[in-house]
C-alpha cells in the first residue's frame, strides 16, 4: 500500500508537471534528482521522502513565480 506522504510526492509531482508543459517527464525526474543533490548533498536514491517534499514544495514555488513574473 502507498503511503500518505509518497501519494503526496506524486500528487506533488503532477503539479510540478503542470507548472512545465514543455518538459519531458524524464526532465521533470532529472531536474528534481538535480535539485536534491543541490539541496540536500544526497543523491535521489538516498534523500528520505520528507526532504524531497520540501525540495519539490520549493520547485514548485519557483516555477509559479517563474510564471507569474513573465
Amino acid at each position: 500500500m502507498i503511503s500518505t506522504t509518497q501519494r503526496e510526492l506524486i500528487e506533488k509531482l503532477a503539479e510540478i508537471q503542470d507548472l512545465s508543459p514543455g518538459a519531458r517527464f524524464g526532465e521533470l525526474l532529472a531536474n528534481l534528482a538535480f535539485l536534491v543533490e543541490d539541496q540536500t548533498d544526497q543523491t535521489i536514491r538516498e534523500v528520505d521522502d520528507d526532504r524531497l517534499m520540501a525540495v519539490m514544495n520549493s520547485h514548485r514555488r519557483d516555477l509559479q513565480r517563474r510564471l507569474t513574473d513573465d
